[in-house]
């Protein structure tokens, strides 16, 4: 009885613990995935509401069911084997709303540990009225911190919460007389749609309207906001900006607002940014009503880089000029389809960089159908290119049927890739420098392409795999191109 008694006891058994070497499994897990730069993301950024939502959740994904496993009972051996995770997991307390996790650290832990992190706005960004009463009674003032990496945090935690949407913690910060910047907390309520927090932040007197508001509330669509500043602040205006970033995201209803109430109009960029995003009912609207007041051959362009054909007809109907990048960048992009509508309906034409970005990329049809229909030819960049990205079927196509060949470094691109024939096809049909060879051995040799390596040093130098040395009708040595 006794003996069982000894053996399950667990204050023994903790004790013994105690002098073991080793951590947690759970410890152990974490260690493994909380590398140094997983804390990146917690460096205060003023746009941390919009852009860092995925950073944080992939951090809970770690800490919310180790806390729910051990609650903080395991944070002790955690900081002892993770640096870092100090100031990881107080960021993390902050964001997530876990005061008891704060009170913990704050009760075991040095002052510094909270030092210098933009707890406030981590807190306001989620809408944590408790976070910020617990901050508050420790009166945590990262503001007296000297050299941070970010701004000081109350400056911009009015800031986050606006943007953020959170009226309760703009009104929260507001009462409690939290030292902060308030200059543009109005911008950012309208920016985001916040009409709620815009109109509270009006009636207390708390920041300022500027261009910004109306400029950003259009680009995203924010009409409601859009006709409660025209409405009720006879002062607020906008720039060109609302107009061409309106168009840029699709915003119809926000345009023919605009067309109607405000008198700052656009810019060609309105045209350009609809082709581009491929928003064809605003592109059509803003040539049919004559908005930009100049032309530009990049709205084309842009819009066939992208492969949006529709876009690029509207715009010939209304005789927008092109220019010849427009089939070049199609040509890039693998869109034969607009190549050919361009070569059909317009007569702005290409340059050569149209066959050599094409092969580049790897876009054999779209290079077969240039070589067969247009006259602009290519270059050596065509060859080289599509050697050096591994697109072999182009790269064949080229040698048989174009002349252009290419530079002394295809030997370089072709022993990297580890292609023994195109190797042996410049041997054969190249003057290649000795230099280049012994340097072209030593990369063959590092990437273990032993093959090429045996080749160029015993090999036989009239090895080809070309159709003309295929069939024995082998031309002479010729120079580099």
């Amino acid at each position: 009885m006794a003996l069982k008694s000894v053996l399950l006891s667990f204050d023994l058994l903790r004790r013994i613990n105690s002098f073991q070497d080793g951590i947690y499994q759970d410890v152990q897990s974490l260690k493994a995935a909380l590398k140094p730069q997983s804390c990146s993301f917690f460096r205060y950024r003023p746009s941390i509401v919009s852009n860092h939502r995925t950073d944080l959740a992939g951090a809970d994904a770690l800490f919310a069911p180790w806390y729910a496993a051990y609650s903080t009972s395991h944070i002790a051996c955690l900081f002892q084997h993770v640096k870092h995770a100090p100031n990881l997991l107080t960021k993390h307390a902050a964001y997530y709303g876990h005061v008891v996790v704060l009170e913990h650290l704050y009760g075991v832990c040095t002052p510094e540990v909270f030092n210098g992190l933009p707890l406030w706005d981590l807190a306001a960004a989620n809408g944590h009225i408790h976070i910020l009463n617990f901050l508050h009674s420790i009166q945590f003032m990262p503001t007296n911190i000297v050299n941070c990496h970010h701004v000081p945090a109350t400056n911009e935690t009015m800031r986050v919460a606006a943007a953020s949407g959170h009226l309760s913690v703009v009104a929260w910060l507001h009462s409690h007389n939290i030292s902060f910047d308030p200059t543009d907390a109005q911008d950012v309520a309208a920016e985001f749609g916040h009409l709620d927090v815009l109109q509270w932040l009006y009636n207390h007197g708390v920041g300022e309207i500027t261009t910004w508001a109306m400029d950003k509330a259009a680009a995203n669509g924010h009409l409601h906001v859009l006709a409660w500043l025209y409405d009720h602040i006879p002062s607020a205006k906008c720039t060109t900006f609302a107009m061409d970033d309106a168009a840029r995201n699709g915003h119809l209803d926000v345009l023919e607002w605009l067309l109607a109430h405000r008198k700052e109009g656009a810019t060609v960029a309105s045209v350009r940014n609809a082709a581009e995003a491929n928003h064809v009912d605003v592109l059509r609207w803003l040539l049919a009503h004559k908005i930009s007041p100049t032309t530009s051959p990049w709205a084309m362009a842009l819009a066939a880089q992208d492969g949006h054909l529709e876009a690029i007809q509207l715009l010939h109907e209304y005789d927008w000029p092109g220019t010849s990048r427009a089939m070049d960048k199609a040509a890039k992009h693998g869109f034969l389809g607009i190549v050919k509508w361009l070569h059909d309906h317009r007569r702005d034409g290409c340059t050569t960089s149209a066959i050599d970005d094409a092969a580049c990329e790897g876009h054999l049809e779209v290079v077969q159908w240039l070589h067969n229909h247009r006259d602009e030819g290519c270059t050596t960049k065509a060859l080289d290119g599509a050697i050096q990205n591994g697109h072999n079927r182009v790269a064949w196509w080229l040698i048989e049927h174009r002349n252009e060949g290419c530079s002394a470094r295809g030997i370089e691109f072709a022993t990297q890739r580890g292609d023994l024939g195109l190797v042996q096809w410049f041997c054969r049909h190249r003057h290649v420098e000795v230099w280049r060879r012994e340097a072209s051995i030593v990369v063959a040799r590092t990437l273990d392409h032993h093959e090429i390596v045996s080749f160029l040093e015993w090999g036989q130098p009239d090895n080809c795999p070309c159709s003309k040395c295929a069939s024995k009708h082998r031309p002479a040595f010729c120079t580099v191109q």
